[in-house]
């Protein structure tokens, strides 16, 4: 099934590539027809509907074939040879190389065709000489930084995030329900002492790295990454399961033991995490003019906080409040049991903590 969820996420992406370029060369259509005057059809003898549906025709045909190149690349090349540089060069790095793929893409079919006008099932024809050569590279190079940058920022914000920001979904302050995880590395200080604080980075790296292999399928969010922590977010709408955010951290736990000979062989230990589960109503509101970010506002997230904090007392590293523990299904329950009702600190109303059978 997580297999199956992968093929579909990433045929997904392929189709949203797709979809761009098709819609950028469907612009360059219009663009085209735009500035075409009535001297051009009585020229050529063609009529406006069969220009269009020839233009259209090819628009797609290419998009289709540029959208595939550039998902290719994007799986198999990109990820071995540019993935530890800045935006920047990376953009243009790859748009040099998906060029010259598709140029000499272009030079194959020239040559198959042996005529200076490619014909694809008699649907269109595309006149290639230089001026229309240099035009279609640039607007090809132009369209292709805008995708980069595009996913490039998706990525590095979070699909969820980047898409609220663009919206401006959360410029007016809105209210919603959801469950946060708070997940932090046991024994984070005397890690980072042992290790030393570059080697610390790179753990921290290597560990996140690890859960951002698995959110996907937990339909997990990240909120924030704060020092050696994680603060996790899931929206909760009808149908939400719950126990996917108790299989996020299972699932983590599990992926950092069967790497524990690479975490042993970097860094000369097996990291481990602790985490506490709280839901209940947010506020979400977009905040800040020079540095624009999404921020959850609640008393949610300072009870999560605050219960994660607890797990060293009561020898255990999961711990979860009675919100999250009754909406869960009878079967899940099962496996917690309560603990304690206490009155963490900073707050006046007592909290029920449940632990869960390790």
């Amino acid at each position: 099934m997580k297999y199956s969820l992968k093929t579909f996420l990433k045929f997904k992406e392929y189709l949203q590539i797709i979809a761009l370029w098709i819609a950028a060369f469907l612009f360059y259509v219009f663009m085209t027809y735009s500035m075409i005057d009535d001297a051009f059809f009585i020229t050529r003898k063609i009529g406006v509907k069969d220009f269009l549906l020839s233009e259209i025709t090819g628009a797609l045909t290419v998009g289709v074939f540029m959208g595939s190149i550039l998902f290719v690349l994007q799986e198999f090349v990109y990820p071995r040879f540019f993935h530890n540089y800045g935006i920047l060069l990376t953009t243009l790095l790859r748009s040099l190389l998906f060029l010259i793929v598709c140029f000499l893409g272009l030079l194959i079919v020239l040559e198959l065709n042996k005529v200076h006008y490619i014909r694809i099932n008699n649907w269109f024809a595309l006149q290639v000489n230089a001026k229309w050569l240099i035009c279609f590279t640039a607007y090809c190079l132009i369209v292709h930084i805008f995708i980069t940058l595009l996913q490039a920022f998706s990525r590095r914000l979070g699909s969820n995030y980047f898409k609220n920001l663009l919206r401006g979904n959360y410029m007016i302050p809105v209210v919603e329900y959801r469950v946060f995880m708070f997940l932090d590395m046991c024994s984070s200080a005397t890690v980072a002492e042992e290790a030393g604080h570059y080697n610390y980075s790179l753990l921290l790296q290597e560990c996140f790295t690890d859960l951002s292999e698995i959110l996907v399928e937990y339909n997990a969010e990240v909120y924030q990454y704060v020092g050696d922590e994680a603060v996790l977010t899931w929206k909760v709408k009808e149908g939400f399961k719950r126990q996917q955010c108790i299989e996020l951290y299972e699932a983590f736990a599990v992926r950092l033991l069967r790497k524990k000979e690479l975490y042993k062989r970097k860094f000369g230990l097996v990291p481990r995490f602790k985490a506490s589960i709280n839901e209940g109503l947010v506020t979400v509101a977009e905040i800040g003019q020079i540095k624009t970010e999404i921020a959850y506002h609640g008393d949610v997230l300072s009870t999560a906080a605050r219960v994660r904090d607890l797990c060293n007392d009561y020898k255990t590293n999961l711990l979860i409040t009675q919100s999250f523990f009754e909406q869960l299904t009878s079967f899940d329950q099962d496996n917690f049991t309560a603990i304690e009702t206490t009155i963490l600190r900073g707050k006046k109303r007592p909290v029920t903590i449940y632990k869960s059978f390790d």
